[in-house]
């Protein structure tokens, strides 16, 4: 019994460890004081890249996107988003999509490091990093990376009558 606690334990930890470390360096967007460069190469064989120019709007949704760190294993990208109405709107971006060159990455629902979309209520600010995972048995070869498409859903509103898709399309250098 001991044993079993003691794995179990172990287990929790370690994947606590895993999920709170990737995030801490990417920013959401949603703090604008940082005087940051538009694309950096870190030592850990990551490539940084400032997103915050981009910005959209959806059935009075805003979503700006903040830093986007591309890892070999898997894409994070910082967002943060406000409804700007008096309604609730529905937005799931933590269940999107990115393409990176011919790869389709799924958003890690788990792993969203903030709370960011759901039921968002009237007046809201949210913002966090999503991760977005490479298909088990590929990589990301950072150096041809060209560009980012961010698909994450549809903004609807509470009585489901009206929708809008959230795309972004992110050329790095």
């Amino acid at each position: 019994m001991k044993k079993f606690f003691v794995l179990f334990l172990s287990l929790g930890l370690a994947l606590v460890l895993a999920a709170c470390g990737s995030t801490d360096d990417v920013s959401t967007g949603a703090d604008n004081s940082k005087d940051k460069k538009t694309e950096e190469k870190n030592d850990d064989n990551s490539k940084k890249i400032d997103a915050s120019s981009q910005k959209t709007e959806a059935l009075g949704m805003k979503v700006n996107l903040g830093d986007i760190k591309i890892m070999k294993d898997k894409v994070n990208v910082g967002i943060n988003l406000e409804n700007t109405t008096k309604k609730v709107l529905n937005f799931y971006p933590d269940q999107g999509k990115a393409v990176v060159g011919d790869m389709q990455l799924e958003a890690n629902m788990f792993l969203t490091d903030g709370e960011v979309g759901g039921e968002v209520q009237g007046g809201v600010k949210q913002d966090g990093v999503l991760e977005f995972a490479v298909p088990e048995g590929k990589e990301i070869d950072i150096d041809k990376v060209k560009k980012i498409k961010l698909n994450f859903g549809d903004v609807t509103t509470e009585d489901f009558m009206k929708n809008k898709t959230v795309t972004f399309t992110v050329n790095v250098k």
